[in-house]
């Protein structure tokens, strides 16, 4: 009897594919065509096959067992019979926990490419986690000496001016009657008029912007160093002052 004809036929009288039949079953298509073309040599044998054809003729509306015995009264009858609830139980072993679709050296190869991986990571993460050496670095000793501050650099002022300080003191005293106003790190601190003898100290950490009204009547010091003229009689400047440039309006020695 073909048993692949009665299973093919079934399988079309219901419109299913192979694809289909693939898909569900977890067989193989080229398995299931050589089931269809009753070539049972090139089918895994034994358990194999039967859990094959229980499967197949399951989805395609035939009797299992029935198929089964027609499959081992021509192809198996030198085999000891056995019961067909063993025989089941057995088959539906094999199709649950093998991909016929999948050969034993795939799997095989399969194992050891995880295995080579694992091991790589295993490498890997035993390699973080060791400590790493230290910088060869030395560390200066509790007891070192702390380095002197930076000594004053004479200029040539009145005064000396040392390393820029972390504040600017201004210190105005106009020798004659002279319109000041002043804004020290963008805020407004004085805009009146200053006559002969007043003084009036500004103190900024950044930066001090002066307009004078009258350059020949305005004088000042910054940080205790005699201050530069800033313009000609009766002109209005506006000048900034700063951590970086206030060395440039101190007056120059011999001047």
């Amino acid at each position: 009897m073909d048993i692949g004809a009665e299973l093919r036929n079934a399988r079309n009288a219901r419109k299913l594919s192979i694809s289909e039949i693939a898909r569900v079953t977890k067989i193989s298509p080229s398995v299931l065509r050589a089931i269809d073309r009753n070539d049972f040599d090139s089918v895994p044998g034994g358990l194999f096959t039967r859990g094959f054809l229980r499967a197949y003729a399951r989805e395609v509306g035939l009797d299992p067992e029935e198929i089964i015995q027609l499959y081992r009264m021509e192809f198996e009858h030198s085999e000891t019979p056995v019961h067909a609830e063993e025989s089941a139980a057995s088959d539906e072993l094999e199709i649950n926990t093998h991909r016929p679709d999948e050969p034993a050296g795939s799997r095989y190869s399969q194992i050891v490419q995880v295995a080579i991986i694992l091991i790589i990571l295993g490498v890997y993460f035993a390699s973080w986690r060791r400590p790493q050496p230290l910088a060869n670095t030395e560390l200066p000793p509790t007891n070192a000496v702390a380095a002197p501050a930076p000594a004053e650099v004479p200029v040539a002022t009145t005064g000396t001016v040392g390393a820029p300080r972390a504040e600017l003191k201004v210190d105005i005293h106009p020798q004659g009657q002279c319109w000041v106003q002043a804004t020290a790190d963008g805020k407004p601190v004085m805009a009146r008029l200053m006559m002969p003898g007043e003084q009036e100290t500004i103190a900024a950490r950044a930066d001090l912007t002066l307009r004078v009204g009258d350059p020949a009547a305005f004088a000042f010091s910054v940080n205790g160093a005699a201050g530069r003229s800033l313009g000609r009689a009766g002109q209005p400047v506006t000048v900034q002052i700063n951590r970086q440039n206030y060395a440039t309006f101190l007056e120059r020695a011999g001047t």
